[in-house]
């Protein structure tokens, strides 16, 4: 940070701006930066950038390494700060290269703003399309359990010899259907109503990428489990929070992919209104097809991470057996994309949506 007038440019921004180099050693930071960590000023800095943000630990060092290796960008990044008489706040980052000099240590600009009244507007909004859900699922089901025993009463209604009892019993059994019929008036606007908010407040289906992300993640560990895998042979069994960052990316991808996956085969995603469990069920070829658009979209999302193939599974040099096409995959391996696609229907009942065929 040579130039003082850049510096003076930087401070008056209303973002969080920080210079860090390869090592994670912030050299540079602005006023926003300063003043939320109650830092007095950049001479006083004296702890690594991992310090300032322990949400996203040994990560942030890894993304750095990663910008400087590659010269591209990481952006969107999320993570939630304790700030001493403020609270918990919640910033969302961008880690750019910088003009690095041949030769000398290379550094990184780190952007970040506060969305934390964003992410509890977010919150609040789940909150109530979630209380919206449960209402249209009591509308949905009540005409039905209303209806079940009005029709018993009408069938004893032809076994009275009394007629006049029985009409006026009959009476009163239409006006309950005429009652429950605006119910289910009741419950049809609210289907209205909850398709408005998912098309225009980013809730339901298209807001709960990271909660089908979580059953995804959910789903492998109950299958490693089942393996007889555990945390000491597979590090990735690991509750959803204690991911690295990179694993929680992986998982949103597959998650954000599978309407791609559906659209193939002509079906979408919907919301479940009752508690009946999903019967979705995929064809011997869509499971085929599916798994191999999987492997594909897998192998396409590792290379661009800096994976090769490799003999064997090998984190520190990058490489992986499974780099390979559909058709050179042994049985086993295949298999386990097919079970991927299988369980796709129970994945998304965890967080009540559904699989359906277009007609």
């Amino acid at each position: 940070m040579r130039s003082e007038g850049l510096r003076q440019l930087l401070d008056l921004m209303p973002v969080l701006v920080v210079f860090v180099d390869g090592r994670g050693s912030p050299g540079w930071a602005n006023r926003v930066f300063r003043d939320l960590f109650r830092i007095k000023d950049n001479a006083a800095i004296r702890e690594g950038i991992a310090t300032f943000f322990p949400g996203l630990h040994d990560d942030i060092l890894t993304l750095i390494t990663e910008v400087l290796e590659s010269g591209m960008s990481k952006k969107g990044i999320v993570t939630a700060v304790d700030i001493p008489d403020a609270g918990t706040k919640t910033l969302k980052m961008d880690i750019l290269p910088c003009a690095n000099t041949p030769g000398e240590p290379g550094w990184v600009i780190l952007f970040a703003i506060d969305i934390t009244e964003q992410s509890e507007l977010e919150r609040l909004k789940k909150n109530a399309f979630e209380q919206i859900e449960k209402n249209i699922e009591q509308f949905a089901t009540l005409g039905d359990h209303i209806r079940n025993p009005v029709a018993v009463i009408t069938g004893l209604c032809d076994l009275l010899e009394d007629r006049k009892t029985a009409d006026k019993l009959l009476a009163q059994a239409r006006e309950i259907d005429r009652i429950v019929t605006l119910i289910d008036q009741g419950w049809i606007e609210s289907e209205k109503v909850r398709n408005v908010i998912k098309k225009y407040y980013d809730v339901g289906v298209s807001g709960t990428h990271e909660l089908v992300a979580r059953a995804i993640h959910e789903e492998y560990l109950l299958h490693q489990k089942a393996a007889g895998h555990s945390p000491e042979t597979n590090s990735s069994m690991r509750p959803w929070a204690e991911l690295s960052r990179s694993l929680q990316e992986s998982n949103l991808r597959q998650a954000d992919d599978i309407w791609k996956k559906l659209n193939l085969i002509h079906c979408g995603i919907a919301l479940m209104v009752d508690n009946k469990p999903a019967q979705f069920e995929f064809s011997t070829d869509e499971i085929e097809l599916l798994a191999t658009y999987e492997h594909e979209r897998w192998m396409q999302e590792q290379i661009r991470r800096g994976w090769t193939y490799g003999s064997v599974v090998n984190v520190r040099e990058r490489t992986h057996n499974c780099l390979v096409p559909w058709r050179e995959l042994t049985e086993e391996q295949r298999e386990k994309d097919r079970n991927t696609i299988r369980t796709l229907p129970s994945v998304l009942a965890k967080v009540r949506l559904k699989i359906v065929r277009f007609q």
